[in-house]
């Protein structure tokens, strides 16, 4: 019996190299790597307007999933990437949770976000699903995403990914910002 439980032990924490306040986390799927295609999804930005994300287009794309702008962290992270992308004219940076539209526009509004979208999937995430996001464990969390960073060149195909390891930390931008010089 201690050998099964070491063995499942074991294979949860491989499989869970993501944590939440050092509690593994599950996410729904490994989601995408560098070279997959960026698959296509809508979601529903701060006017209520239904927006395309991923596939190709005439920009370069990071595609970053939070848990939600109402915590500290995703706060930071919005923040920092939009003072970070505000001088960048080929790169779109579109920030993806489940909070309510209502809710984006009020954050955007409180902390200046201008140089980049907020988008909400509180409508459906069957899509976002094949990017590998989407916490299914805790049962607390489950639902949200996890902290993740997609980067799509204008073909269409990832470039970058960024899976932050602790949900609780933001990504490291240095890494993001160094992988946009090297994109088309």
């Amino acid at each position: 019996m201690r050998n099964i439980l070491f063995v499942l032990l074991a294979y949860t924490t491989y499989l869970s190299a993501i944590t939440f306040n050092n509690l593994p986390v599950t996410l729904n799927s490994n989601g995408l790597k560098v070279g997959d295609d960026a698959p296509r999804f809508y979601a529903v930005d701060i006017e209520f307007q239904e927006v395309e994300i991923g596939g190709k287009k005439d920009k370069v794309q990071i595609i970053a999933f939070i848990p939600s702008l109402d915590t500290g962290t995703c706060r930071l992270e919005a923040v920092a990437f939009n003072n970070k992308i505000a001088t960048m004219k080929n790169v779109n940076l579109t920030i993806v949770s489940k909070d309510l539209p209502f809710s984006q526009a009020k954050f955007c509004r409180d902390n200046s976000i201008t140089n980049i979208q907020t988008v909400s999937d509180y409508k459906d995430d069957n899509h976002v699903l094949r990017y590998g996001v989407t916490i299914s464990a805790p049962q607390f969390l489950e639902g949200l995403f996890g902290r993740v960073i997609y980067i799509v060149d204008t073909k269409g195909k990832i470039a970058y990914v960024q899976k932050v390891e602790e949900i609780s930390l933001e990504p490291n931008y240095d890494e993001v910002l160094k992988a946009l010089k090297t994109i088309d």
